[in-house]
């Protein structure tokens, strides 16, 4: 109630698929850039074939990959090695060494030296640069008079040609910044005069000193001034190794074959701009230039339609939002309840009980629990785990939106996000509000705190997911003159459920349509935890799982819910002679009038003329579903719906339903699994400690893995986390009871309302720990 079949306007609001992306877009996007990039350099192999020149061009990259990054890295290693050892020698963190360790490293830094200097050499001599001979008498030449360098005597040598580059890169820029250009602007100087290699040494060196500078720069800046002298260091490491790779990247893309490649990119373009706007005929030509200019001019159409999405997404993911917040607040949410809700007080234990074959079966015989809930792998104890689903959630989400974005590249790479800690929820929900769903989900969260240094590396983005989490659960334990701040409300259970903002029907004002924004916003952040694979310190009631997941709601998560509602308004109807006992204790008959809650302190009729209708045997059942349907929803029916398509926004239900994630699992994925300590645990805990089960009970608990316990922490409390101070906090405490009734085919059942664990008695420890994963790994078979 409602089924599946039903009024659609009962339902849940489900959120409108995404169409997928036009085709002429996937057939724009289709190739890769690695593929535009290939036919470039297909292209630029041709050409220099066609001119005679690829044997050439082959020899000069064979002496770039030597002279420009095999022996360039090979020297800036011995260099890094060679300081490492003398600072460790003779700096202020220096080792107290013995003497033949000492020895050794003064060994192995005069190889690294040695090394080192023969590397600048042969970047000489692969390079035709100067090589100075410091002791002709220990110098020796080859006969064609060049320098013959051994690699156990390369000191006798000196690289002057290296040193010459590198003062070069140095001071040239300045020279061309002061010199060149400026005389260059009015016709004069040597612009026009200066080789390539001269210019490369401008390039490189500027880049150099812009790094240099930056560095500099921010050294001074306030921020810096004010960290911790453990971070500046970071700061000024990571800006200097960030510098040093820009700059030998730039040095590495101006290596002469590259810069052969770049002129052969930049040259047809050059002709079409000369043929086609000053001689007005047609461009000459040849074939891989023109297939290389289709290419490139492909590649711009792409990145200029990425770009394109990208801010064409930002504009309309507002609007997108307010749509849906429209739809949810036109369609408040109804509940849906599972068949035969309320047709007597034995179905929780009735359906237990048909759960109670023996030990889950191997081999390719199955039962009926196995077939609902999954295949059980009697190897790992366990069916499809926690993680191995969430998996396979994650990939179906990428598939998806990678279907709607049409490629991988169209895709953002980065969420940036900046909040401030003062007003954490405030500033999260008004940041994911109207962010595009594929920034959301792009693979890399970046955080920053304002008014804090720091570089997140992960470190941040946990903090900014634990800092909301825990802020939400404190706002939701606040006291009832703070509601007006809180987004959610703590349960009868302990767990978290949304905060009632209005009435279910009427008009909304600007400052509850906001409140209603910010919900839409959780239900985001909620998903994006999941997605993320960063758990909240928060536990969510079950029941708000099963509504996302859409699974139906059952007696039993009524009575988790709330035993004392349970039993006073629900079971007292359902028993035998119920209603007379209390039409007896009102003194008037029970009419169709919903119970009183927080979120609806008067009472209000179950259905049109409810108050005139009188409960009778005939019609109980449909009053125990309508008084428990409105009981679980009322007042938060456009608060719940809001939460829901917040969430289905970033994680929709077909990704859930595929991944065939059960509510308690999608609980454990929200709220985390905590580590939990089975002797702490044990040492908290009352029951039956004279029976052999409690004594396996616990030795069973030690085998299971961190997940099986959140897991049975759930089964046994409804939530799987443990209160802010621990087990002594865990109210009535955690208790064991061995049973008498029942056989040993019964699974474990579960007391919630009082931390309660009831075993049977059971002939084994194994028999028990099968029971027991059965359990806890069966969804709602009812909480007795």
């Amino acid at each position: 109630l409602p089924s599946p079949g039903s009024d659609p306007a009962l339902q849940p609001l489900l959120p409108h698929a995404t169409p997928h992306a036009p085709r002429l877009a996937r057939c724009l996007l289709a190739p890769r850039t690695r593929n535009l990039t290939d036919v470039c350099i297909v292209c630029f192999v041709l050409n220099l074939f066609r001119h005679k020149k690829l044997g050439s061009w082959l020899l000069s990259l064979m002496i770039s990959v030597q002279a420009d990054f095999f022996w360039p890295l090979a020297v800036l290693f011995s260099i890094a090695t060679f300081g490492g050892i003398i600072i460790c020698a003779v700096g202020p963190t220096r080792l107290d060494l013995s003497f033949c360790a000492s020895f050794c490293a003064a060994l192995v830094a005069v190889c690294e030296l040695n090394f080192g200097w023969f590397g600048m050499l042969q970047i000489c001599m692969l390079k035709g640069l100067k090589v100075r001979c410091w002791f002709p008498a220990a110098c020796y030449y080859t006969k064609s008079n060049a320098p013959d360098i051994h690699v156990l005597f390369p000191l006798v040598w000196l690289p002057l040609g290296v040193f010459l580059s590198i003062c070069g890169a140095l001071w040239r820029p300045w020279y061309a910044a002061f010199y060149v250009l400026p005389w260059g602007l009015v016709g004069h100087g040597p612009l026009l005069d200066m080789h390539w290699w001269q210019w490369r040494e401008v390039i490189v060196g500027g880049v150099f000193w812009f790094y240099f500078i930056f560095v500099l720069l921010a050294a001074r800046s306030r921020a810096f001034l004010l960290a911790q002298g453990d971070d500046r260091r970071y700061l000024i490491i990571v800006g200097g190794i960030f510098g040093l790779a820009c700059t030998i990247m730039t040095y590495w893309l101006t290596v002469p074959p590259l810069v052969t490649y770049w002129l052969f990119l930049a040259s047809p373009w050059t002709v079409l701009a000369r043929d086609l706007f000053l001689h007005h005929k047609v461009p000459g030509l040849a074939l891989e230039e023109w297939l290389a200019v289709v290419a490139m001019v492909w590649a711009l159409a792409r990145v200029a339609y990425i770009g394109a999405i990208a801010q064409l997404g930002r504009l309309i993911a507002r609007q997108h939002m307010e749509d849906t917040l429209r739809d949810a607040l036109a369609h408040p949410f109804r509940a849906e309840l599972e068949q035969g809700f309320g047709q007597g007080l034995g179905q929780g234990i009735a359906r237990m009980a048909s759960l109670t074959s023996p030990a889950p079966p191997t081999g390719d015989t199955s039962s009926d629990a196995d077939l609902e809930y999954g295949t059980y792998d009697s190897s790992r104890g366990s069916r499809m785990c926690i993680k191995e689903k969430q998996t396979l959630m994650l990939v179906e989400r990428k598939e998806l939106l990678l279907k709607q974005a049409g490629c991988k590249a169209a895709l953002p790479g980065y969420l940036r996000l900046s909040v401030h800690r003062d007003r954490i929820v405030e500033d999260t929900v008004t940041a994911l509000f109207d962010r595009p769903v594929s920034e959301l989900l792009a693979p890399m969260v970046s955080v920053k705190f304002e008014g804090e240094l720091g570089v997140d590396a992960g470190g941040l983005t946990r903090d900014w997911f634990d800092s909301v989490g825990r802020c939400l659960a404190e706002q939701a334990r606040q006291s009832a003159s703070t509601k007006e701040v809180a987004l959610l409300a703590t349960a009868p259970d302990q767990t978290l459920i949304p905060r009632s903002v209005g009435s279910d029907n009427g008009d909304v004002s600007s400052e509850q349509q906001e409140r209603f924004r910010a919900l839409l916003a959780l239900g985001r952040f909620l998903a994006l935890a999941v997605f993320h694979k960063h758990p909240l310190p928060v536990s969510f009631s079950l029941i708000l799982c099963k509504h996302m997941l859409r699974v139906p709601v059952g007696m039993g998560d009524v009575r988790q819910l709330d035993p004392e509602f349970y039993n006073g308004r629900v079971a007292q109807v359902l028993k035998v002679g119920g209603l007379a006992e209390i039409n007896a204790a009102l003194g008037e008959p029970l009419t169709f009038v919903s119970a009183a809650s927080e979120a609806v302190p008067e009472p209000q009729e179950l259905k049109r003329g409810g108050a005139e209708v009188i409960v009778t045997d005939e019609n109980k059942t449909e009053y125990v579903q309508l008084l428990c349907e409105a009981y679980l929803c009322g007042g938060i029916r456009r608060e719940i719906q809001c939460l829901l398509q917040g969430f289905w926004d970033v994680l929709p239900l077909e990704v859930l339903l595929k991944s065939n994630v059960k509510p308690r699992e999608l609980s454990l994925l929200m709220s985390g699994i905590a580590h939990l300590d089975p002797q702490e645990w044990k040492s908290n805990c009352d029951g039956d400690r004279g029976e052999v089960q409690f004594t396996w009970f616990w030795q069973v608990v030690q085998d299971l893995n961190s997940e099986q316990r959140c897991m049975l922490l759930h089964f046994a409390t409804g939530s799987s986390r443990l209160p802010p101070g621990g087990w002594r906090e865990l109210a009535p405490c955690f208790t064991v009871k061995v049973t008498d009734g029942g056989s040993d085919s019964y699974l474990p059942h579960a007391h919630t309302c009082v931390n309660q664990i009831v075993l049977h008695r059971y002939k084994s420890k194994d028999q028990l720990y099968h029971k027991l994963l059965h359990a806890i790994l069966t969804e709602d078979f009812g909480f007795a």
